[in-house]
């Protein structure tokens, strides 16, 4: 009978042996799971974050290729407008360029006019005068007068001949003066008006040929020239000649 109950005792325990170790593999099962469904969880946001990096980077390069493809077109849009430009002003070219050979014709042609017009008039002056006084140079007519006047008297003298005072625009023309004025001094039309030297046209002084250095005068003073240069006297003395010129091309 004792070894009955040893046996029922070892059963139980046995029983309970089993029963507790069935309770922790339960345990570690759900434990298993639960790890398990953490993993997948985790997996799941990797990918979810993975994927909205991917999106945003392809947003980014979308973005970038069309800002790149405008400024693309705004390029190509100033070529072309570079272009057609470039073509319009060769067209204006060579519609100048297909009128030119007529201009140069009328050019010639005005040139011949003006000369033959410039022979007749010094014809006409010839004729009126026993000493003629008129020279020719660089498509201007020049008189060299022979008598003394003020300033303001021999501008007058040389309006009354269809020309003015000499205007000296270039060392040549002061030059071929110089030879044909000889030592005398002579009026020309240049005067000072408040602090400047002017030409008669109105046109400043920038050019010169002053004896000295620039002189520093009244306004009522005017220039005259000489084979020394130039030099400045009060505009009222009489006792100076004149040169007169008339241009043939205006």
């Amino acid at each position: 009978m004792s070894e009955d109950i040893y046996d029922e005792v070892t059963s139980l325990q046995s029983l309970e042996l089993d029963r507790g170790e069935r309770v922790e593999m339960i345990v570690d099962f759900y434990q298993d799971l639960d790890a398990v469904r953490n993993d997948e969880v985790m997996i799941n946001t990797k990918r979810q974050q993975e994927l909205q990096h991917t999106d945003f980077c392809i947003c980014v390069y979308l973005y970038t290729e069309k800002r790149l493809l405008i400024l693309q077109i705004h390029i190509l849009t100033k070529e072309r407008d570079e272009l057609l430009r470039n073509n319009t002003n060769l067209l204006n070219e060579i519609n100048q360029c297909q009128k030119k050979p007529r201009s140069l014709s009328e050019e010639r042609g005005q040139l011949i006019h003006e000369t033959e017009e410039c022979k007749k008039w010094l014809t006409e002056q010839d004729q009126r005068s026993d000493n003629f006084e008129w020279i020719y140079y660089n498509f201007s007519c020049y008189y060299i007068s022979s008598e003394w006047r003020n300033w303001s008297d021999s501008r007058r003298d040389c309006e009354q001949r269809g020309a003015d005072l000499v205007i000296i625009n270039n060392k040549e023309e002061q030059e071929f003066l110089k030879k044909a004025t000889g030592a005398s001094n002579f009026w020309i039309g240049l005067r000072k008006e408040g602090w400047a030297w002017k030409w008669i046209d109105g046109t400043t002084l920038t050019l010169s040929f002053w004896m000295d250095k620039y002189p520093i005068s009244s306004s009522h003073y005017c220039a005259l020239t000489s084979v020394s240069g130039w030099s400045h006297y009060s505009c009222d003395y009489a006792q100076y000649s004149w040169i007169c010129e008339r241009r043939i091309l205006q």
